[in-house]
Parts: C-alpha cells; sequence; structure tokens
C-alpha cells in the first residue's frame, strides 16, 4: 500500500476517534497527550544518521563535481522568492477577503520564547562539533559539521576515500532505516490526527475564528494547484506539475497534523528519492536547508495573523508602509525559524507583534487558541515548497529520473 494511503487511513481513524471519543475525561486526553508525544518523538527518531551521513557524501560529491556553489545559489534564490511571494499573498488575500474581528481576550501573558536571533548564531558552533550530534531539534549544526566533513574529504581523494566509503555505507543503512520508520509513522498519526482534531474541535467553538480558517486553507490550495503548478510548468515545461503534487500529500499530511519540520523532513527525503527520482546528492542538502530557511508558509501564516490582529484591536487599519514592511519583517524573520520545528510561526508572530509596538506588544494572545492550526498549515506549506523547490533544483541540475506514477511510494 503506497505511503500517502497509509497516512490518510490513519488521519481518517484519528479523526473518527476524535469525533466518537469524549474529550472532558481527564484520563482519555493524558493518554492522547502521551502517545501523540511518542508518535513524534517516533517521527524524528531516524532524522539523525541519515541526515549526517547523507550530508556529508552529498557535499562531497557536490564539491568534487563543482557544483556545489551553483546548487547554493538556487536553493537561496527560491528560498527568498517563495517566502517573499507567501507573504506578499497573504497580503492580498487578507486584505480582498477582511476576516471578522476576533474579540479581545482578557488574559495574562504567558511566556512565550523569543525569537534569539543572536542565540541562533551562537549554537552554530558548539563548543565541540559533536554536541551538534546531540541537539534533537535544531539541526542547522548538524548540518554545518557535516559539511566541514563532505568538504575536508574532497579536498584529498585518497586519504578520504576509505572514510566516504563508510559513511556511504552508514547513510544508505540509515536511510533504509529511516524508510521503516516513514512507513510506520501512519500507526503514529493516529495519535496525532485525535490530538489535533481535539484542539480544532475546541477552537472551532468559539466561532471566533472560522473565517481565519476559511482564509488559511484557500491560500494554501490557490499555492497548492495554482501557484507552484504553475511555476512548475514554466521551469519545467515537460514535466506534469500535478506529479510534484501527488508525491507531496504524504509530506503535506505529517506536515499538517504534526506542525513539525523535523518529523516531515525524512517523508520529504524518502518521496524526493524513491516518487520524484531526484539525486540523493540534491534531495540531501536542498530538503534540510528547505527545512530550516524554506518557511514559505510561515511567512504568508504571520502576514495574515498579524493583520487579523491589527483588525481585531482598531478599525483604523493598517497604512501602505505598514503591509510593504510587514510582508518584509516576516520573510526575515522566516529565515531564523531553524530553533523551532514545531512552534515557529508562533515565534515569529510573537516578534512580529514585539517590534511593532504601538500598544500590540500583546496581541498575539488572541490567537492563542488557534497557535496549533496556523501552524499546521504554514507547516503544510513549507513541506510543499521543499518538495516543489527541490524538484525544481534537480531539473534545473539535470539529476532527477523519471518516475512513473505506479512506481511512486
Amino acid at each position: 500500500m503506497k505511503i500517502w494511503i497509509k497516512y490518510l487511513i490513519g488521519s481518517a481513524l484519528g479523526i473518527i476517534i476524535a469525533v466518537l471519543a469524549s474529550s472532558d475525561s481527564e484520563f482519555f486526553n493524558a493518554a492522547v497527550d502521551f502517545t501523540s508525544n511518542i508518535a513524534i518523538q517516533f517521527g524524528r527518531y531516524s532524522l539523525y544518521p541519515v541526515l549526517f551521513f547523507g550530508f556529508t557524501v552529498s557535499i562531497s560529491k557536490l564539491r568534487e563535481s563543482r557544483s556545489l556553489l551553483r546548487l547554493s545559489i538556487y536553493i537561496a534564490l527560491f528560498i527568498i522568492l517563495s517566502s517573499f511571494l507567501a507573504a506578499l499573498l497573504g497580503l492580498v488575500s487578507v486584505s480582498i477577503s477582511s476576516p471578522a474581528r476576533i474579540p479581545i481576550f482578557v488574559e495574562e501573558t504567558s511566556s512565550v520564547e523569543g525569537l534569539g536571533v543572536g542565540e541562533s548564531f551562537l549554537r552554530l558552533f558548539p563548543s565541540s562539533a559533536f554536541e551538534a550530534l546531540m541537539d534533537g531539534l535544531y539541526i542547522l549544526p548538524l548540518c554545518i559539521f557535516a559539511g566541514f566533513a563532505g568538504a575536508a574529504c574532497a579536498v584529498d581523494k585518497n586519504i578520504s576515500k576509505p572514510a566516504l566509503t563508510l559513511f556511504d555505507s552508514l547513510s544508505r543503512i540509515s536511510y533504509a532505516v529511516m524508510a521503516f520508520f516513514v512507513d510506520m509513522f501512519s500507526i503514529g498519526l493516529i495519535a496525532l490526527s485525535v490530538s489535533w482534531f481535539i484542539k480544532f474541535q475546541a477552537m472551532l467553538s468559539t466561532k471566533f475564528f472560522t473565517s481565519l480558517v476559511v482564509l488559511l486553507l484557500i491560500d494554501f490550495f490557490i499555492i497548492a494547484l495554482v501557484i507552484y503548478p504553475i511555476i512548475l510548468k514554466i521551469i519545467c515545461r515537460d514535466v506534469n506539475p500535478y506529479k510534484v503534487l501527488y508525491a507531496s500529500i504524504a509530506p503535506v499530511c505529517a506536515a499538517f497534523f504534526s506542525g513539525d519540520t523535523n518529523l516531515t523532513l525524512p517523508v520529504l527525503l524518502r518521496h524526493s528519492n524513491e516518487s520524484l527520482g531526484v539525486r540523493r546528492r540534491i534531495s540531501s542538502v536542498s530538503l534540510p536547508a528547505f527545512s530550516v530557511f524554506g518557511r514559505a508558509g510561515s511567512a504568508m501564516v504571520v502576514t495574515i495573523s498579524f493583520i487579523v490582529i491589527l483588525k481585531s484591536y482598531s478599525s483604523l487599519g493598517i497604512s501602505v508602509k505598514d503591509m510593504f514592511w510587514l510582508v518584509g519583517v516576516s520573510t526575515v524573520f522566516s529565515f531564523f525559524l531553524g530553533r523551532f520545528p514545531v512552534t515557529g510561526t508562533y515565534v515569529s508572530l510573537v516578534a512580529v507583534c514585539a517590534i511593532y509596538g504601538r500598544g500590540f506588544e500583546s496581541g498575539f494572545l488572541i490567537l492563542r487558541p488557534a497557535a496549533f492550526f496556523i501552524g499546521s498549515v504554514a507547516a503544510a506549506i513549507d513541506a510543499l515548497t521543499a518538495m516543489v523547490g527541490t524538484y525544481i533544483i534537480g531539473h534545473l541540475s539535470k539529476m532527477t529520473n523519471t518516475r512513473t506514477l505506479r512506481f511512486f511510494i
């Protein structure tokens, strides 16, 4: 059975359980929290080995073939343009639709982790390079360590040949382990979708967030079914763009119900290679880069959410100057969310409110009940962006193998 079918079945079963079960039971809620946490840990479990060994081997091969710089430029351009265009789409859509005001809840400001741009830079180079292997959330230090190792292997081929052979073998073994966990994660999706739907029901019961939910979903489908297919058709003329979207169903499903970019990354790695035929030397570098920096979904959702906050607090609206400021700052902040694989979108929104000031420093509180949902939509768009971007980069680099639909996993 194909992975996307397993994931959809797991998600559907979870939603059915959430509908039939009593969410008032403390035991049931505790069990859901426990099992969903286990599912998240299970989904992340196999990532670090395949990421470290695969990234090292890929960097070595790319440097040897003198294509590392070109690949880096492709990745950077796609990440910057996709984040900016997504934020711009969010601005246009929220300006046209004018979602309903959300009542201002009276509650105390709770501690929310700051964006911490300085800390993000400090953690790139820990006291020992081996500490990069210990941080299970921030994958960028691991990629940097692996990148240096791969670049060093390309300096002297004779000396590094035994090490590269070993790393390549470990990369393939790690990939096989990861493939097992990706297959079995359909069971974990049952617990995650139960937890997600309970929160979704509680959010909708307030009747304050309906218009925001509809707007975010419409924007997601515009990006998925219109904008990205057009981009794919323009750049990859002989390719059916909806084949790429078909290969993205499982990663988007995992991202939507978990809201976790690290958990989604193994699913992306499998589908980019086994469904779309992107060579692993491309996907092993581009997909981690998208996971850390390519948060186009967060840029879009933060733009929409902040304007909803402004309109909820005041009827004066937002000036054109502030609109462009918002698009710019949402785009820039999306590049610094690598330390937050789960809560990054909400953390970015908190930072935007703090910088904007003018009495809106605590405005993010009115969207706290919907924080999980805006994170889900952002993660789904991020997963789709990573898949589309990786395929385009692989196509431009002539490192894709054509696969027919019946061989998609």
